[in-house]
């Protein structure tokens, strides 16, 4: 049987990544030493990055899964991850990617908000975040008609995406959002504390009190979480 497999980590497709990321954490909870579980993930290798339905890949010989779920290891097992470089070309396109987020525009925040599940479509977020060089993301023209939607994106990363940048974008992605959530976290703590802080006052003011040991302690606990959102911003 003719199977046909990417021949480096940079030619695998974003959906092909996302499905092996996916299969990795399931074979961690398995049995090194049992082998039909091994061959099972095997099969299962080859048909994420051959595109077959597991069932055929089982029709293979023993020698064959070893060797094509080998080529797959080696493959995956070279990657690093580095900072994506931000650009990628698709068809002849130069896409760019803006990799400070406080610089990305209110519209792509708003729609990558949208996303449920980057994992489930990740080229969902490709389309979102890598736009036509010198272009803006969704630019209209004078009557008001999109040039770049990101349908048209979309379908062209989902056949044709470098996969070592969308490795190292989705890592990327996914640090970035858990620095945005923690720093939200932090401002939230803030605004608590200085509710409570006003509490506090008003009840100094009403006792007549001077309350400086919860003032004291309060200024600590505001500087702390100023501290912690800066650090997580950065």
């Amino acid at each position: 049987m003719k199977v046909k497999l990417p021949a480096t980590l940079h030619e695998c497709k974003p959906d092909q990544l996302v499905k092996w990321l996916m299969l990795a954490e399931v074979i961690k909870e398995k049995q090194d030493d049992d082998l039909f579980q091994l061959l099972d993930f095997q099969c299962q290798l080859i048909s994420v990055f051959s595109g077959l339905k597991v069932s055929k890949v089982k029709s293979m010989n023993v020698a064959d899964v070893q060797r094509l779920s080998n080529h797959c290891t080696r493959m995956l097992s070279s990657y690093q991850y580095a900072e994506p470089l931000g650009e990628v070309m698709v068809n002849g396109q130069r896409y760019v990617f803006e990799k400070d987020f406080r610089l990305i525009t209110t519209g792509q925040i708003i729609d990558l908000k949208l996303i449920d599940d980057i994992a489930s479509d990740p080229v969902q977020a490709l389309a979102i975040c890598y736009v036509e060089e010198g272009m803006e993301y969704c630019q209209e023209d004078d009557r008001g008609r999109v040039l770049n939607p990101n349908d048209k994106r979309y379908q062209a990363f989902k056949e044709e995406f470098d996969g070592v940048e969308f490795m190292n974008f989705f890592g990327f992605f996914l640090r970035e959002s858990e620095k945005r959530k923690d720093a939200i976290l932090a401002i939230q703590s803030i605004r608590t504390l200085m509710n409570q802080r006003k509490v506090m006052d008003n009840l100094k003011i009403r006792n007549g009190s001077h309350g400086q040991e919860s003032s004291t302690d309060l200024d600590k606990n505001l500087e702390q979480a100023l501290t912690r959102s800066l650090n997580n911003r950065m």
